[in-house]
C-alpha cells in the first residue's frame, strides 16, 4: 500500500493553526513511513485503519501549505515474526519519519531497523518506555501512566494545598485508583499537607467529621472504573441534599471522559477535576470541521472510541509532519519551535534523563466547573 501526495475529497487545512501554518507556509518534503495491522479484521484492526486516516489528513493540510509528503504504508500484522518479514523487504527506506507499530512484541526489531536506518520512530500507542532506551530518535507519544499521575498529583498540590483533600475508599480494588491514591499521599506528605480517607458507605456523621465546612472538598475515589464514580456520585448526592453548606468537588481519571454524556451534570455539580493528556471538545468549530471533513473523505463517520483514533493520528501526524517540513535534519533541535494547535493530543517531547529517546510529557485538568463551564489547566513549560 503506497501514496504520493495523497489529495483528499475534500480540502483540509488545519483551522486550529491557521494563525502560524497559514501565514508561514511549510515548504520542504518528508517521507512517512506507517508499519500498522491495516488488514486485520477486528475491532482494533479498524481502529488502526481510522488511525491511518487522521495521518493522510494531517497530509493533506501539509500538502496546502506548500510541504510535500510521500507515505508508504504497510500491514505489519502483530507478531515479532510478520515484522522481521517485513522489514527484510527493506519498506522504509529513506523515510523521515515511520509511525508504529501497535504491538509491543514488534517494537524491537522495528527500532532497531529505524535506528540502522537513521529514521525517527513514533511509537504512538505503547506506554512502555522501553522503546526509546538507547535510541536518541525514537518519540513515545502515549504518556506512561506513572508520569501522568505524577503530574495529577502535581495539580492537586498547586490548586488544592489550602483544601480539605479526601480520598473515598469505593470498597472495589483498581489498580490505577490505588496508585493514584498512593502517589497523592506522597506528594501531600512533602509539604505537610494532610489527606484524609473515608468509605463510600460511611454514614452521615462520619463524613460530617472528615469533609469541612470551611474549606473546599476535594474526593479523589481509589478506584478509576464507572462502578465506583457511580457509588460516589450517589452518596454525595445524598449527602448534599442532607448538608447543603459543604463545598464538594471531584478529582478523577481519564476514563471519566468516557461516561461524559451520561453524568455531565453530576461533573458539573460537583465541580469536576478530571486528568488527562487528551480531550476532545466536541463543541470545538475546529473540531467539528475535523470530523465533517473525515465523513466527507472517508464516506463513514469517526468512530465514536476513547480517544477519537482519527484525531489522534491527525495531532501526531501534524506535528511531526509541520516539524520535520520545517527544520527537516534540525527537527530536534527545534522541537519547542513546532507548534500546532491539537485537536485532542497535545505533544510535550522532553528527552530522558539517560539521553534516550523522548516522551511525551503533556497532561492537563478538564475542570467541569459548577458554573456549567469546562475550562481546561495545563502546565506551561
Amino acid at each position: 500500500m503506497r501514496h504520493t501526495l495523497i489529495t483528499l475529497a475534500a480540502s483540509l487545512i488545519l483551522t486550529a493553526a491557521t494563525a502560524t501554518a497559514v501565514a508561514q507556509v511549510t515548504t520542504g518534503y518528508v517521507r512517512m513511513g506507517v508499519a500498522l495491522p491495516l488488514k486485520e479484521r477486528s475491532p482494533r484492526g479498524v481502529k488502526m485503519v481510522e488511525f491511518y486516516q487522521g495521518l493522510l489528513m494531517a497530509v493533506d493540510s501539509m500538502k496546502h501549505q506548500g510541504c510535500a509528503v510521500s507515505v508508504v504504508a504497510h500491514h505489519c500484522g502483530s507478531t515479532a515474526a510478520q515484522m522481521d518479514s517485513l522489514l527484510a523487504t527493506n519498506p522504509f527506506v529513506n523515510c523521515d519519519v515511520v509511525f508504529g507499530p501497535l504491538d509491543a512484541a514488534q517494537i524491537p526489531a522495528l527500532t532497531d531497523y529505524c535506528a540502522l536506518k537513521g529514521i525517527r520512530l513514533v511509537v504512538p500507542f505503547s506506554a512502555l518506555t522501553t522503546a526509546i532506551d538507547g535510541h536518541p530518535r525514537n518519540y513515545l507519544v502515549n504518556v506512561p501512566r506513572s508520569m501522568v499521575q505524577k503530574e495529577a498529583a502535581w495539580f492537586a498540590q498547586n490548586l488544592f494545598s489550602d483544601e480539605n483533600i479526601v480520598i473515598v475508599d469505593c470498597n472495589e480494588s483498581n489498580d490505577e485508583g490505588n496508585a493514584m491514591a498512593e502517589r497523592l499521599r506522597m506528594t501531600m506528605d512533602e509539604r505537610g499537607i494532610e489527606v484524609r480517607q473515608v468509605k463510600v458507605d460511611a454514614d452521615d456523621y462520619e463524613f460530617d467529621a472528615i469533609l469541612n465546612p470551611d474549606k473546599k472538598n476535594v474526593l479523589l475515589p481509589n478506584s478509576a472504573s464507572l462502578g465506583a464514580l457511580n457509588a460516589l456520585r450517589e452518596r454525595m448526592r445524598s449527602f448534599a441534599s442532607a448538608h447543603p453548606g459543604f463545598s464538594i468537588s471531584f478529582f478523577g481519571y481519564p476514563a471519566w471522559q468516557t461516561y461524559t454524556s451520561q453524568i455531565q451534570s453530576d461533573l458539573f455539580q460537583f465541580d469536576t477535576y478530571v486528568y488527562t493528556p487528551f480531550y476532545r471538545d466536541a463543541q470545538s468549530p475546529d473540531v467539528l470541521q475535523f470530523e465533517q471533513s473525515f465523513e466527507q473523505n472517508f464516506s463513514w463517520p469517526v468512530q465514536r472510541t476513547f480517544p477519537r483514533y482519527a484525531l489522534l493520528g491527525f495531532d501526531v501526524g501534524y506535528y511531526f509532519l509541520k516539524g520535520l517540513g520545517q527544520f527537516g535534519k534540525d527537527f530536534e533541535a527545534n522541537l519547542v519551535a513546532t507548534v500546532t494547535q491539537p485537536l485532542q493530543n497535545p505533544l510535550r517531547f522532553e528527552r530522558t534523563d539517560d539521553g534516550d529517546g523522548y516522551v511525551n510529557t503533556f497532561v492537563q485538568l478538564v475542570h467541569y466547573a459548577n458554573y456549567q463551564a469546562v475550562e481546561i489547566l495545563y502546565r506551561n513549560q
